[in-house]
């Protein structure tokens, strides 16, 4: 048994700590982000009746909600979508964090990550991660208005006789 002062523990302590996932990861995560939904959060306190909005917004049973916050299981991939609505985050940071895929919308160069569009439009929350920022009014602030401008975007298109970018991209 090894001592806590011994160099192999304080070597294991100094390595960086890989993104967590699994069923832990992602309970921890959709409690915290439970808290922080707009303009109505869902309180997770026992008694409380967040959970229950939590199970029928995401299409979820209570029991599996009660059962992947607790860490003990995650939700089936087809319950990924409803929960990440609910959530207002991308299915991408729930799928990731679940551990049922790799984090395939980054590439890793040096300490820095990429954001790859190769395949796809990246997320809101993806840019918001490729441009650092972890603050969570900052995070949401950003979020909203890269949707909304997404969003004006679009009606412009249509508007436009559906040329994307159109006259409405020389506004």
């Amino acid at each position: 048994m090894r001592s806590k002062g011994s160099p192999e523990r304080a070597d294991e302590q100094s390595r960086p700590a890989a993104e967590p996932t699994g069923p832990v990861a992602l309970g921890q995560l959709v409690a915290q982000l439970a808290t922080e939904v707009r303009p109505d959060p869902y309180d997770l306190t026992p008694g409380s009746t967040g959970r229950r909005r939590l199970a029928e917004d995401s299409g979820m049973s209570i029991w599996a909600v009660a059962r992947m916050l607790r860490g003990e299981t995650l939700p089936k991939p087809e319950n990924i979508g409803g929960l990440a609505e609910a959530l207002g985050v991308s299915e991408d940071l729930l799928l990731d964090t679940a551990g049922y895929r790799n984090r395939s919308n980054r590439a890793i160069s040096g300490n820095q990550a990429v954001l790859s569009v190769a395949n796809r439009k990246p997320s809101p929350e993806a840019i918001a991660d490729a441009l650092g920022i972890t603050h969570s009014f900052v995070r949401k602030m950003l979020i909203s208005s890269i949707k909304e401008a997404v969003r004006l975007q679009s009606e412009a298109d249509q508007h436009e006789g559906g040329a994307p970018g159109g006259t409405a991209a020389a506004r």
